[in-house]
C-alpha cells in the first residue's frame, strides 16, 4: 500500500498475526513504514494511524538506512573481509535459488530469472556470509581463547540488525555473520569483546581493562563497526 507524507512516497507494510497484541509502528528503511496490528484489525484504520504519527515517522525516516544497500548488477562491488570485490551476474537455468561464490577475488552470482527480488539477493548474500563465518571466525576464536584462557560454552552465528555479538550468562556466544564485511582486525575485536564478557558480564572498568590489555586501539576498531551496509 502506497502512502504519501509531506510529498514523500512510502510503502506501508501491514503485518499481523495472532502473537501481535497491540498496534505498533517501526521504520526499517527509508522506503517502508511497518505497521503491526492484532488480527481482525480494521483495514480502513491503517492509513489513519500513519497520518496520526506523521511527525514521528518523518523524524525517524531521516535516520533510517536506504532499503537497497547494494546494486546487484555486474561491475558493482560487495564488501568481504575489509575489501570491496566486483560482482558478476551469471544466468543459470539450473539454479533454483540465487547463489553467491567468491572465486579469484570476484563474486559470482548465479540466478535463474530477472524477476527475482532484491530481498532474494540479500538472503543469498546473507547465506554466503553465514556459511563462511564459521570457516573464518572459528580460527580467530581459537587464537583468542588460547591467549585469554576464556572459554565459551558455545559459539553460534546468526543475523542481527543491531548487535555484532552477545554473550549469555551461560557463556554462549553469538556472533553476527555480517562481520565478514570488515577486515580481520575488526572481527578480532568483536571476538575478544565477547570473550571478555565471560569474565565480566557488563561494561565495567574491569571489562574494558581486559579489552584494552589485548587490543589497546579497540576504540578505533569499534568506530569502524558503525559503517555497516545492511
Amino acid at each position: 500500500m502506497q502512502i504519501i507524507l509531506d510529498g514523500h512516497s512510502f510503502i506501508l507494510v501491514h503485518r499481523t498475526n495472532k502473537k501481535i497484541k497491540r498496534v505498533s509502528l517501526t521504520i526499517e528503511n527509508k522506503d517502508e513504514i511497518i505497521l503491526k496490528t492484532p488480527l481482525k484489525f480494521k483495514q480502513h484504520l491503517l492509513k489513519q494511524i500513519v497520518y496520526e504519527h506523521k511527525d514521528w515517522i518523518l523524524n525517524h525516516i531521516k535516520r533510517a538506512t536506504p532499503k537497497n544497500s547494494f546494486d546487484f548488477v555486474s561491475g558493482e562491488t560487495i564488501p568481504f573481509l575489509g575489501k570491496d570485490y566486483p560482482m558478476r551476474l551469471i544466468k543459470d537455468d539450473e539454479v533454483k535459488n540465487i547463489k553467491f561464490e567468491f572465486i579469484n577475488n570476484e563474486f559470482l552470482i548465479y540466478y535463474n530469472n530477472l524477476e527475482q527480488t532484491y530481498e532474494e539477493y540479500i538472503d543469498a548474500l546473507k547465506l554466503f556470509y553465514k556459511i563462511n563465518a564459521k570457516k573464518i571466525i572459528n580460527p580467530i576464536f581459537d587464537k583468542w581463547i588460547e591467549k585469554t584462557e576464556l572459554i565459551p560454552n558455545k559459539i553460534s552465528y546468526r543475523f542481527n540488525k543491531t548487535r555484532w555479538g552477545s554473550c549469555s550468562y551461560e557463556n554462549n556466544i553469538s556472533i553476527n555473520y555480517k562481520l565478514l564485511q570488515f577486515k580481520e582486525e575488526v572481527i578480532e575485536y568483536v571476538v575478544l569483546h565477547e570473550l571478555a564478557h565471560i569474565k565480566e558480564k557488563n561494561h565495567s572498568k574491569r571489562f574494558w581493562s581486559i579489552v584494552s590489555f589485548y587490543i589497546p586501539n579497540y576504540k578505533v576498531l569499534e568506530n569502524q563497526l558503525k559503517s555497516k551496509l545492511f
